[in-house]
């Protein structure tokens, strides 16, 4: 019988149905760092979706097949290293993807709205409606930073207020992007146009800091930008310069380079930051689908198959933790 170790919360019940013929685990609350070591020694799988997956985790998990994020992201869980021992890394694919598509694009009609000020405004008994002046979507340019499942969703979605849609992305092609109704653009040029840039790319060596200060003062005057992607893609002293004396009127945060972010931090003492806890792909629908796709890649690979997902494909050539036998259908 296998052993599954459940490392988060909030996992959805459809997922723990899938995987009732198991022996799951679940990490107590407040465990030390030994006691988490102690009861990965022997497990098969680890479902993941905040749970840190660290180099040294993984060397004493010495019956690890699989780790199965519950999400999209990798950063943390050492990829490598899993690689190296043969452990294989699958994701849930676009099983949120919609949900952070249209958190994004609410983010963005909420800063360019003013909805939270005007929230507080009215909760503390006022009525200054000339205060609350917003400004429309409708036919400005949207700047869309990767064109992957959620992106393109985003993109799509940004055609429903008549929008233009800039895209940049090195990985796809001029034809990829006009499938979903964006033109493929570098940078600095989608940096230089749009009215409303959403960020949808991983977290990598290549895409830390991508927009910083140089990105950042190269924004159109009046622009808002959207972060749902990670903290790290945004340098964060830069963009509280830059709401304060400029370029851009707004923005929201999703996710930050420290989770929680600190109470005390500069950003939230900024009243056109909107800033929410890293939650954008957390709808009821898209908790299920991404328990269901966690459970069914971890019984993929206990079954020998190549999961629907695979963050780590060079894992296929190393036999050492699962015989590969059948690959994903």
């Amino acid at each position: 019988e296998h052993k599954i170790l459940i490392a988060d919360a909030n996992i959805a019940a459809e997922g723990y149905e899938l995987l009732e013929s198991a022996t799951l685990l679940t990490v107590p609350e407040r465990a030390t760092d030994s006691q988490i070591l102690d009861m990965v020694r022997d497990v098969d799988a680890i479902l993941a979706r905040t749970f840190v997956v660290s180099t040294e985790l993984i060397q004493h998990a010495a019956a690890l097949k699989v780790v199965s994020r519950h999400g999209v992201g990798v950063d943390n869980v050492d990829v490598a290293e899993c690689t190296r021992r043969g452990i294989a890394v699958a994701v849930t694919g676009d099983a949120n993807s919609q949900a952070v598509a249209e958190h994004a694009i609410a983010c963005i009609l909420a800063v360019a709205n003013r909805v939270a000020g005007a929230d507080a405004h009215v909760r503390d008994g006022q009525w200054e409606r000339n205060r609350w002046v917003g400004v429309e979507l409708y036919r400005k340019v949207m700047g869309v930073i990767g064109l992957g499942p959620i992106g393109s969703r985003t993109a799509r979605i940004a055609q429903g207020f008549e929008m233009e849609v800039l895209a940049c992305d090195p990985y796809t092609t001029a034809e990829r992007a006009q499938a979903v109704g964006a033109t493929l653009v570098d940078l600095p040029a989608l940096l230089q146009r749009a009215d409303f840039i959403s960020i949808h790319v991983p977290l990598t060596a290549e895409t830390r800091h991508l927009i910083g200060r140089e990105q950042l003062a190269a924004m159109k005057p009046g622009s808002i930008l959207v972060n749902t992607a990670r903290g790290g893609l945004v340098d964060e002293h830069a963009l509280g310069e830059a709401l304060v004396s400029g370029p851009l009127a707004g923005a929201a945060l999703d996710v930050f380079k420290q989770e929680p972010i600190p109470p005390d931090h500069p950003l939230l003492s900024l009243e056109n930051l909107l800033v929410s806890p890293h939650i954008a792909g957390q709808s009821s629908e898209s908790m299920v689908r991404m328990a269901i796709g966690a459970a069914d890649n971890i019984l993929r690979v206990l079954r020998g198959e190549e999961p629907s997902h695979l963050a780590n494909p060079k894992v296929l050539e190393n036999r050492s933790r699962v015989a590969w036998t059948r690959s994903a259908t």
